[in-house]
């Protein structure tokens, strides 16, 4: 039985790790119908979404996690190696390089935190093992996007949804405010970390 939740909207946000890069926000209604997708690429779009938007009021917010590319950066591999002798001149964490999780945002997140209004992180990989939307090409890919958009028409009713493919950003909000509508709906969920202070919650297996 479907628990009965004091938000009406469920928004989702698939966070990307940089304005090269496309964000995108999903709200959801209480029936599951989605009410409006949209694409941002600056931090400060998506702070004025939240600050305007008619829907945040009333709502639960789920962010996904965006991840650290310069993890990946030449010279942290070359000094990561077993055989590297590190002198006292190397400073393992210098410019940040083992930070795995980027800080975006954040100061969007506490103006809603601030407001009473319900936020969590999760990460997107989790979650689409969660709902079953597992990955079977290469992520974000054209055809890794064709099969999450038809599979989340078909197993999850989204007809609503266009024919044209969405971008990735938009079908992983999609998921992102499916976890926030059943974290109030009552789904069994774990408390993974925090990131400044907010919750990010891995969900159970979806039956």
């Amino acid at each position: 039985m479907q628990k009965v939740t004091k938000e009406n909207f469920f928004i989702g946000l698939s966070l990307s790790n940089s304005s090269n890069y496309d964000s995108s926000i999903c709200v959801m209604d209480r029936n599951s119908k989605i009410i409006l997708i949209d694409k941002f690429y600056f931090a400060s779009d998506i702070d004025y979404f939240f600050k305007n938007s008619p829907y945040v009021t009333n709502s639960i917010v789920c962010s996904t996690i965006p991840y650290d590319n310069k993890l990946l950066d030449g010279k942290w591999r070359i000094h990561s190696k077993n055989y590297q002798i590190l002198s006292d001149k190397f400073k393992v964490n210098r410019n940040n390089w083992t930070n795995r999780i980027l800080i975006r945002c954040q100061e969007t997140f506490n103006y809603l935190v601030d407001r009473n209004i319900k936020v969590v992180r999760a990460d997107i990989n989790q979650l689409r093992q969660a709902y079953g939307l597992f990955a079977h090409y290469q992520l974000r890919t054209s055809a890794d996007c064709k099969n999450l958009q038809i599979m989340l028409k078909m197993k999850f009713g989204f007809n609503q949804i266009m024919e044209n493919m969405l971008p990735a950003s938009s079908l992983e909000a999609i998921i992102a405010s499916m976890f926030a509508l059943d974290l109030a709906n009552g789904a069994e969920t774990s408390k993974a970390f925090e990131i400044e202070g907010i919750d990010v919650l891995t969900r159970k297996a979806y039956d």
